[in-house]
């Protein structure tokens, strides 16, 4: 009981400090070193300081990690099925509104460095922001789910104030989106009690959004 206490106080403070601090590290980082490199430094500062760490430690190690992902719900079948279709929903989304332009002239380099940024920042962000915080929180709908939905969007600011990195559909596009996708994908996880869809869908939506986003900022 201690140390489940301990993790919801962990899991409660967290989203603000990293919100907050990432909101002063990613202008800083982009502005002293470059867009580029300090874009990726920032992501990694989030992905191994943030994410992992405090997935692994509030869930007991790698062993119980393993339980965001076979959690059981008493959903019948048919609404599990609605649920997975509604998680794929952006990724048709970004497909059209991105990836079907920008793929056929991104060249190879480009496709694979979205689908690294893709597969570790969908597998991160599922972990903690989704899976995490519904497996300490489980059946406190606030915390296991508008919290950390919320939380999720307000990162996303970070992400805006990067000094030179130019975002598709500007702020409403960005911060609006991935509170919208946070809302979305966090219901389907929290009803399911399981991040093994939304993880896919998330990193499909990523791979074709990260796509556009790195050729225009990096190789246009």
């Amino acid at each position: 009981m201690l140390n489940k206490n301990k993790n919801e106080y962990i899991l409660i403070s967290a989203a603000p400090i990293l919100c907050i601090t990432m909101l002063i590290l990613m202008p800083l980082l982009t502005v002293r070193i470059s867009k580029t490199t300090g874009f990726i430094i920032g992501f990694c500062i989030y992905w191994f300081i943030f994410c992992l760490p405090l997935s692994l430690y509030c869930s007991n190690g790698l062993g119980k990690l393993k339980e965001i992902y076979t959690q059981k719900s008493n959903i019948t079948a048919v609404i599990r099925y609605i649920l997975y279709f509604l998680a794929f929903m952006p990724c048709i989304a970004t497909f059209f509104a991105v990836f079907k332009k920008v793929a056929p002239i991104a060249g190879f380099q480009v496709l694979f460095i979205a689908l690294v940024f893709a597969l570790i920042n969908g597998t991160f962000e599922e972990m903690f922001w989704r899976g995490i915080y519904n497996k300490i929180f489980n059946n406190n709908i606030f915390l296991a789910y508008i919290f950390p939905a919320l939380f999720f969007g307000i990162w996303h600011i970070a992400l805006y104030l990067a000094q030179g990195i130019i975002y598709q559909g500007g702020f409403a596009s960005l911060v609006g989106g991935s509170i919208f996708m946070g809302l979305l994908w966090g219901w389907v996880a929290y009803k399911t009690k399981s991040i093994k869809v939304v993880t896919a869908a998330h990193i499909i939506t990523n791979f074709f959004a990260f796509t556009g986003l790195i050729f225009q900022n990096w190789f246009s």
